[in-house]
């Protein structure tokens, strides 16, 4: 019995320590792709709508405007992002004033009748929006005071740079530091060493496919599953140096984790 309770102790302890997987993450180019589905789709929608409905008054914040206006802000806002989005500049500002339109407009259309002209456009193209809205770190509809945040990939890739030097350092200075300890082995020395140069080098490679606007989502896991490694073997031996390089990598790393969704050291 005493074993079996051991042995489920350590199953737990080994289950939480591991990552979460990241989530696919929408490149740059990806998101460009999408704004113009989303504005295939809003064209959709106006041309389905009726001509009546359209002279409805949609009720907002900022007052009562009728749903053809609306339409035309709707548009507006479509093409801001388009023409704002670009490698600096994520348009995180540009897409929660898209997404805030777009949640009035179907705010309205859930108090019509069932079988509305119109209401099976607005469900496909609510299936793009509901993907741009997680593409920025929230949901659609969105609620007040919803945060609106996305980093482009060129952000992303910076980050990534900024992980793959401070291993560099990480890897030396322990290096250093492990020779000063008697109790650790050439071998194991060496083991741990080379852990901090291959997270290194996977931030290398997560920053080249970011940048290369390729899938990346294997790769981050992969980057926080060897940080997780690396941060229990710093917590399992005296090396303050190494853990002062240590503290200034985590950050970063929970920069890119949450980029691609995912929250890092996991929780789990």
């Amino acid at each position: 019995m005493k074993c079996g309770h051991t042995l489920s102790v350590f199953l737990i302890v080994l289950i939480s320590a591991l990552p979460s997987f990241a989530a696919d993450r929408l490149t740059d180019r990806d998101l460009k792709e999408l704004v113009a589905r989303i504005e295939e789709g809003r064209d959709r929608f106006d041309n389905a709508l009726d001509d009546q409905l359209k002279r409805s008054i949609l009720r907002s914040p900022s007052g009562e405007v009728d749903i053809n206006r609306y339409l035309n802000d709707f548009q507006e806002s479509i093409d801001r992002l388009e023409e704002r989005l670009k490698p600096e500049y994520a348009a995180s500002a540009e897409a929660e004033t898209l997404l805030r339109r777009a949640s009035g407009i179907d705010a309205f259309l859930r108090e019509q009748p069932p079988g509305t002209r119109g209401e099976s456009e607005w469900n496909q193209l609510t299936t793009h929006l509901n993907t741009l809205a997680s593409a920025y770190g929230t949901e659609f509809p969105l609620t007040q005071g919803a945060t609106v945040r996305r980093m482009g990939d060129r952000e992303v890739a910076g980050v990534a740079d900024e992980v793959a030097r401070g291993a560099e350092r990480l890897k030396k200075s322990l290096d250093t530091e492990l020779k000063q300890d008697a109790n650790i082995d050439k071998q194991t020395r060496e083991g741990i060493v080379r852990e901090a140069d291959q997270m290194s080098k996977d931030a290398k490679l997560l920053r080249d496919r970011v940048k290369d606007g390729e899938p990346s989502s294997a790769e981050t896991t992969g980057l926080l599953a060897r940080a997780t490694k690396l941060q229990t073997i710093l917590n399992g031996h005296q090396a303050p140096t190494s853990a002062k390089v240590w503290t200034g990598i985590t950050p970063r790393l929970q920069t890119v984790a949450g980029a691609y969704g995912v929250s890092w050291p996991s929780s789990r």
